[in-house]
């Protein structure tokens, strides 16, 4: 059974570092006026170790910006979160995926590695380097290469491999689609391809692959398992992001009306500089209540500060400029749509329990 009620939190996003190795045409990074910085490991292990000391949440991921396989210690901070009861829940950008680093993060007990795959076609991928020479079909190895990892070690750490479905705002026509993100047919060629190469791959093993060959693929908004322990995902493209990546940041209808589970009642977020905030959405540190170097994260999470953010969220009034820029749009129609959505999308996750991640905490990865 799961203890996600016990918990203050769902989730927390602890940023090891706000560098990365890719620009996405969908991701603000580039936007950030903060200073690039990787975490120190022992600050690192000092927030972990407050985390678990008071039982603040079930999961735990090393992101927020940033690639966290820049961090070079990546997998002693991993193996010391799931050493303390904490599930992590690890997301990368896949293009430094290698076996030693695969085989050295299932040996550390990583609950789950996420791959935000995100990009289908060359058209797509191209705009992601950053100096590189990495090519789609290269990344694509990549991606296999760790799924052969996890079928030869026969871990229990999860994979998921994440692409993009269109935002609420674009299937009803009031937003951009950006086709060469959520292209149906070319999500799904992907897709169709690394379930393909799983079944081989285990067949290659001697695992029994059983009736995984008849498993239908297609999107969804979230997930679902093409073998034991893999997962194909979906999630809707953060059309505040790619707008504030354009530097369309501050244009637009602010929202006077919005739900978010965010802001201290699921989840927030600790930048890479010690800084506390209220979400994963804050790239640049906008709501920031105040700093471990300086308070410890229990001082910060029962501060005047944090209680109101939340009490504001609660009554369904963004609390801050940036949270009324990423609950409104770039259109009087499409803010009033999303802030009228996202009012009710909140009043129904607090009517019954957040959906989470069964599998993982079932630990059914393991073949």
């Amino acid at each position: 059974m799961s203890h996600a009620r016990s918990k203050r939190f769902k989730i927390i996003y602890l940023e090891l570092t706000n560098i990365c190795n890719f620009t996405c045409d969908y991701c603000p990074i580039d936007q950030q006026t903060r200073k690039k910085t990787h975490m120190t490991t022992d600050f690192a292990k000092r927030i972990i170790d407050e985390i678990a000391d008071n039982d603040l949440a079930e999961f735990l991921t090393f992101h927020l910006m940033g690639e966290p396989y820049l961090h070079r210690d990546l997998c002693p901070l991993t193996a010391h979160a799931e050493s303390r009861g904490l599930k992590v829940r690890l997301l990368t950008n896949g293009s430094l995926l290698d076996s030693k680093r695969n085989v050295a993060l299932f040996d550390s007990n990583l609950s789950r590695l996420e791959v935000g795959f995100r990009t289908p076609n060359d058209t797509s991928f191209s705009m992601r380097l950053r100096g590189g020479h990495l090519t789609l079909e290269q990344y694509i190895g990549r991606v296999q290469g760790l799924i052969s990892d996890k079928l030869r070690t026969r871990t229990a750490t999860e994979i998921c491999i994440k692409f993009f479905v269109r935002s609420f705002a674009a299937e009803i026509k009031l937003g951009a689609e950006y086709e060469h993100l959520t292209s149906a047919e070319d999500n799904l060629n992907v897709a169709r391809g690394l379930q393909q190469y799983t079944l081989r791959a285990a067949r290659d093993l001697d695992i029994p692959t059983d009736n995984w060959d008849a498993i239908p693929l297609r999107i969804v908004d979230g997930e679902y398992p093409i073998f034991p322990g893999i997962f194909i995902g979906f999630s809707r493209i953060q059309d505040f992001w790619v707008r504030e990546q354009r530097g369309q940041n501050g244009k637009g209808y602010g929202a006077f009306i919005g739900g978010c589970s965010a802001g201290f009642r699921d989840d927030f977020g600790i930048l890479a500089s010690g800084e506390v905030t209220t979400c994963c959405v804050d790239y640049d540190g906008r709501n920031v209540i105040g700093d471990l170097h300086k308070h410890s994260l229990m001082e910060l999470l029962d501060s005047v500060e944090a209680k109101r953010i939340r009490q504001s969220l609660d009554r369904f009034s963004p609390p801050t400029a940036f949270c009324k820029q990423c609950l409104g749009g770039p259109t009087l129609a499409s803010s009033l749509i999303k802030q009228i959505s996202s009012v009710a999308i909140d009043i129904r996750d607090r009517a019954r329990p957040r959906k989470n991640y069964t599998a993982l905490r079932e630990r059914a990865g393991s073949l």
